[in-house]
């Protein structure tokens, strides 16, 4: 009853024991799957801030180099107008202040120019509207001139002009030389003609600087510093290994291209920067990293909400089929261990049974060795039953004359106390036969012979 006590506590320990280890293992499995997931999505997040780094220095370069081609052949196309005005000129325009006025009414009504002018030799300015004499407000050397020449008027105000100056052929008017022609533009007007106004686009950002840093547009990193130059405001900017604000100053004024990535008011940007063919201006493009990744880090963040739910429902289902298997592992030990009580019960009897028969059997036994003994008790004075396997022997009768010490009952080693009694009893010319007699195989062979 005790063994099977002992049994039934270590069952439920063990079975106590499965559920335990079946719990922790559901709730290792959920740490493993919601760790995992905030770990790729924070990994993910990390790749994600990597690759518009690198999309950002792979394709800035080509952004900013097609957009410099789109204002480089605007100019170039302005140019042409200019050119292609003067070409239309004939001697009758020039005969007088009043026909070349006419003349310039009509050029800039069929080329649609805003302002289109002419300068003498001695500065004086002839407009469509009349003369002006503040040549000193313009950035291009009348007389010097030798080729196009683009400037901007007013380039520290808000109302900034494009000038597009080309030479003339020395033109003879009223007895003043014409030595220059220039269209003048307004910077709103350009840079719709070049698609730069700003738009709803919060990303990346396309602009015009002087080389001195003013912006064209009036917005400056696109509209996130409060200042008009653009190198003023990078020196407030934290650069990344291997850029500083030295390096883009010296671009400027060399008018080089370059890339540099930095930190602003808190908001990652990288910034390409090229030259633009026939003026010292510099066309740059900005994307602003942060807004990207942000915008990647809340797709991101959605996605590991949604994997941590479903990490949390997984869990529990796990949970939920490791209790429903413990139950049903229980349910089928208890059925065994009810199988291996009865089988045990069974066997148990039956070994009892057996027993008992064994019991019977020897008691039989000995019964009938009492019957032979008696009888041969009749017949001899000392009765011995031996054991030639064991080397044992019982006294069942003795010889009252015997003078050794064992009694009935007494048990004996046969085959020295059967050599003692030889060399003590029996006569010198038969020891040797009666030595030879009671050995054990001796005894076996001739019991084969000869059986009671």
């Amino acid at each position: 009853m005790g063994t099977e006590k002992q049994k039934s506590n270590f069952d439920h320990e063990r079975k106590g024991g499965i559920l335990q280890a079946a719990i922790i293992a559901s709730l290792v499995v959920a740490a493993i799957l919601i760790i995992g997931t905030i770990w790729t999505g924070r990994s993910a997040s990390r790749d994600a801030e990597r690759a518009v780094r690198n999309v950002s220095l792979l394709y800035l370069d080509e952004l900013a180099g097609r957009r410099e081609q789109v204002v480089a052949s605007t100019l170039e196309d302005y140019i042409g107008d200019v050119d292609a005005v003067i070409g239309l000129i004939e001697k009758s325009d020039l005969a007088s202040v009043e026909a070349l006025q006419n003349y310039q009414a009509r050029m800039k009504q069929l080329y649609g120019l805003e302002k289109f002018a002419f300068v003498d030799e001695n500065g004086l300015i002839y407009t469509s509207r009349g003369t002006r004499t503040d040549i000193d407000q313009y950035d291009f050397d009348y007389q010097t001139i030798s080729g196009p020449t683009v400037t901007v008027k007013d380039a520290g105000s808000h109302e900034k002009n494009v000038i597009i100056a080309v030479p003339v052929d020395r033109l003879d008017l009223a007895g003043k030389t014409l030595v220059a022609c220039f269209m003048e533009m307004s910077m709103d007007h350009f840079l719709n003609a070049v698609s730069l106004k700003s738009g709803d686009n919060n990303t990346t950002f396309c602009n015009i600087y002087q080389s001195d840093g003013v912006s064209f547009t009036g917005l400056v990193l696109g509209g996130l510093s409060a200042e008009d130059n653009l190198l003023t405001a990078l020196e407030n900017a934290d650069f990344e290994e291997g850029y500083d604000c030295d390096e883009v100053k010296c671009d400027f004024k060399e008018h080089s291209e370059g890339v540099v990535s930095f930190t602003y008011d808190g908001i990652r940007e990288t910034l390409s920067y090229v030259p633009i063919h026939g003026t010292d201006w510099m066309l740059t493009y900005l994307i602003r990293e942060s807004v990207i990744s942000d915008q990647i880090e809340a797709i991101s963040s959605g996605i590991i909400r949604r994997s941590l739910i479903l990490s949390v429902i997984l869990a529990v289902v796990l949970l939920a089929l490791s209790i429903f298997m413990i139950l049903q592992t229980r349910r089928a030990v208890k059925l065994a261990s009810e199988r291996e009580t009865a089988e045990m019960l069974q066997q148990e009897l039956e070994e009892r049974i057996a027993l008992q028969d064994e019991l019977l059997e020897q008691e039989q036994a000995r019964s009938q060795q009492d019957s032979m003994i008696t009888a041969l008790a009749s017949d001899y004075r000392s009765v011995y039953y031996v054991d030639l396997d064991a080397d044992r022997g019982i006294c069942y009768r003795k010889d009252e004359l015997g003078s050794d010490n064992i009694g009935p009952g007494d048990s004996f080693d046969y085959l020295t106390k059967f050599t003692d009694y030889a060399n003590e009893y029996v006569a010198e010319e038969y020891r040797e036969a009666f030595l030879e007699f009671i050995k054990p195989d001796a005894i076996r062979e001739a019991l084969k012979e000869n059986t009671i």
